[in-house]
This record gives C-alpha cells, structure tokens and sequence, in this order.
C-alpha cells in the first residue's frame, strides 16, 4: 500500500513502508503581496511543524522544476534534513544562494536514480505550462548571486522534469506544469498519473498526446489550488478560477476512458494497492 497526500500545488507526499519521499514540497503558500511587490521568504515555523509531523522518516526530496511555488521551501527543508535532493542545476544554484551547497544531486534528464528506502525516480525532460496568456512565466535558469530574499520573478523555472517514482511495486508519474515533450514519455507508462491542469488549454492536444504514452490506470488531476491563499482551518485550499474543469474531465474521457479519475483533495490522503 502506498499513501499519498496532495499538500498543495504540485506538492506530494508519499508514505510506503515508513518511508517518506517528497516531490515539489510547498509549505509557506507565499500571499499575492509577496508574490507581486516583495521578496518571498520560507515560512520556518510552517515548515519545520510539518516535517516534525511526517508520518514516516523522510528519505529524498525531488523537484520538478525551480519555479517559487515549487522550489522556495527546499532549502529551509534541506537545513533540517539531511537527504538526498534531486533536481536541476538551477536548484544547485537556489541552494549556494541559501548557503547550501553541493547538496543537490543534479540531473539533465533521462536518469534513473535509485532512492534510500528502496525507491527509485526517474527525471523525464518535460516543458513548462504556458500559464499566462499563452506564456510560460519567469523562463530560465536561477541567476547565481542574487541577493536574498529572492522575488517570485528570480525563480525561474530552469530544467523541467516530470518524475516518475517508483515505489511500493507501483509507478507514479508528477507532470507538475501541463506541457510535454512526446518522444521522451515513450517509455514511461504508469500506474497512478498526477496530471496538472492549469494551463492545459494552451497546448494542442495535451491529454491524448499524455495520456496516450503513459495508458495510466488512476489520474489524478492536481495543482489546481490557489496557492496564493493561506489554507482554510480544516486544512483545505480554495481552487484556482477558470480551470474548465468539465473540459478537462472530457478530454480524459476521451482519451484515457479505461482510467479512474480521483479529484483529490488538499492534505487528504489517497490510497494505492499495486
């Protein structure tokens, strides 16, 4: 049994045997002001209640990509545990600037890396979302010596990756920003897929181009909260506006109708049987 809960954003936790791994952990849910008109700063507090509050013994954290609402929480997670970090060289240059170094096992795509705890990830070079009018938001790499705080346009996004973890006899798949490249999914069919949907009505053909190559068995759509806004006191999230949810689920129909969709919720767990 392998259980996962949705933190928010693309944000997941995954609990197998006692073990913990973490893809695009995002505690602080920095607010519109920061994110507009100021620096963005980890919430420290935030962030060490929740490690303290695991439900197993944290064994690596990976990232998708380096964008804020992915990557701004890693390095104040790296202070306090001593894991194996996965991402890109943009992540290696966010983790000098917090006085991090060398902690990142760095990727260019297509590795295969084996995890503690009996895990394994494979980094998929992917593309980002075009979010905003039909553009991808803050592209490039994190620019090294940039003084902190970093605002949310110094995030940028770097290398992409999606991630497919595997874990407990089963394969997950992240795709944590809506966009692809075909040919590299060709080989990384899933059990579970985590399909991102903001932004998907961007990009041609999104589901049958994705769903197509990795024939998922579960979807789970994710990373439609408004990550911008503090939780609600059961410890839920309100949902970005404008994501055509019925659109999204018909396209799914379409293309994947052998599936099981799971509309998650935020911090509430999800179980999974291979």
């Amino acid at each position: 049994m392998v259980s996962i809960r949705w933190t928010g954003a693309a944000g997941l936790e995954f609990l197998h045997a006692g073990k913990v791994y973490l893809m695009d952990p995002y505690i602080s849910r920095a607010g519109k002001a920061a994110i507009f008109f100021g620096g963005l700063c980890p919430r420290r507090e935030a962030i060490t209640r929740y490690l303290k509050t695991l439900p197993g013994e944290l064994q690596a954290v990976m990232l998708g990509h380096t964008h804020f609402d992915h990557a701004l929480d890693v390095p104040e997670i790296a202070k306090l545990s001593a894991v194996p970090f996965i991402g890109s060289a943009s992540l290696a240059v966010l983790m000098d600037l917090f006085g991090m170094k060398n902690c990142v096992t760095v990727c260019r795509g297509r590795e295969r890396l084996e995890l503690p705890g009996g895990a394994a990830v494979t980094m998929i070079p992917s593309l980002h979302g075009k979010v905003f009018l039909g553009h991808t938001p803050y592209p490039g790499d994190i620019e090294p010596g940039k003084g902190l705080p970093l605002r949310a346009r110094d995030y940028r996004h770097g290398q992409v990756f999606s991630m497919r973890l595997e874990l407990g006899g089963m394969r997950f798949l992240h795709v944590g920003s809506a966009n692809l490249i075909d040919a590299e999914l060709e080989a990384h069919a899933c059990d579970v897929l985590f399909m991102c949907l903001p932004g998907w009505r961007s990009i041609p053909n999104y589901h049958r181009r994705l769903l197509t190559r990795v024939r998922p068995r579960v979807i789970v759509p994710f990373h439609f909260d408004d990550f911008s806004a503090p939780l609600h006191v059961d410890g839920s999230a309100p949902d970005l506006p404008i994501l055509s949810k019925v659109r999204f689920l018909a396209q799914i129909a379409e293309h994947a109708p052998q599936a099981q969709v799971m509309w998650p919720a935020v911090n509430k767990r999800m179980e999974f049987d291979a």
